[in-house]
């Protein structure tokens, strides 16, 4: 059951930072951190998932968003959304045309006015990987909000990749501190086929942190997809991060304007405009939320 392209809209904007063309040429991946840990690393790191107020995980937002798409280097797409999550896995994603992805505990729905739609059958197998993706664009949120959620195996000091990011972010680049940390946290997904017998995918990310405070300024994640050998079966995906200005909210700093880069088919650097764009409007983290308002007559 697939929605007209306006629909559809929402689910491609909150799904570009974790797919990849398999065919697009990617940049080189940083090095894949050693399984140890450096303690001034260590201490930055626990600095930054130290850094909020508040003691008790989120999971749970309702969160309003205005979103820019940019396909390529000149055209745009602007929406206006709401978006309401329940950990692990029960979203609604609301346009501003009142339509809804709705994934609860009855099942998927695709609502529109009063029509409601279950998504089952191979018809709706396009909008329930949509809702997949929306899923994991939640999860990156939070890990995004709330750092010690990442739980990394090591952290080690980094050096500034400038080779792969966009020029006119590398002398802002040069000005933080980098560490590289491995950790399962983030959600990305480098191929949505089933994984050959014994492979794997192993998750880094290298950190850039602003130099005098606990806060996190620009994020390159890489996820690898490896062989029971540990050797590379796929292009790597990676996604760059790029956190503008942050906001406190329910005694957490929440990203208030976010910048998604993907990777230059031209080149090995980043693709200068970012591809994707999110500015928080307002809602909270602490919605008290149950399984209820999840249902599709809610």
């Amino acid at each position: 059951m697939l929605m007209n392209s306006h629909a559809l809209l929402l689910p491609l904007l909150l799904s570009l930072p974790l797919l990849q063309d398999a065919q697009t040429p990617s940049p080189a991946p940083a090095p894949i951190p050693a399984p140890t840990t450096d303690a001034a690393a260590q201490a930055a790191w626990d600095a930054l998932a130290q850094a909020t107020l508040d003691e008790k995980p989120v999971t749970a937002f309702d969160l309003a968003f205005h979103m820019r798409l940019r396909p390529d280097d000149i055209q745009s797409n602007d929406l206006a959304a709401r978006y309401r999550f329940l950990a692990p896995d029960f979203i609604r994603a609301t346009l501003e045309s009142g339509r809804e992805h709705l994934r609860g505990p009855t099942g998927d729905y695709l609502i529109d006015g009063k029509e409601i739609l279950k998504l089952v059958g191979r018809e709706a197998t396009q909008d329930r990987q949509q809702l997949d993706e929306t899923i994991g664009i939640a999860r990156n949120f939070l890990a995004l909000t709330d750092p010690s959620r990442l739980k990394p195996t090591s952290v080690q000091p980094a050096a500034t990749p400038e080779h792969l990011l966009p020029l006119d972010l590398i002398e802002h680049a040069k000005t933080l501190r980098w560490i590289a940390i491995t950790t399962k946290g983030f959600h990305l997904l480098a191929s949505p086929t089933p994984l050959p017998e014994g492979a794997h995918r192993s998750q880094h990310a290298l950190l850039g942190l602003d130099p005098t405070t606990p806060t996190l300024r620009l994020a390159l994640i890489i996820e690898d997809t490896l062989s029971a050998e540990n050797t590379p079966i796929a292009r790597p995906t990676q996604v760059l991060l790029d956190l503008r200005r942050t906001v406190a909210l329910d005694n957490f700093q929440v990203p208030r304007h976010l910048r998604v880069h993907t990777p230059n088919p031209e080149g090995q650097r980043f693709r200068t405009k970012p591809s994707f764009e999110l500015w928080l409007r307002g809602g909270t983290l602490r919605p008290g939320f149950t399984a209820a308002e999840f249902n599709p007559r809610m």
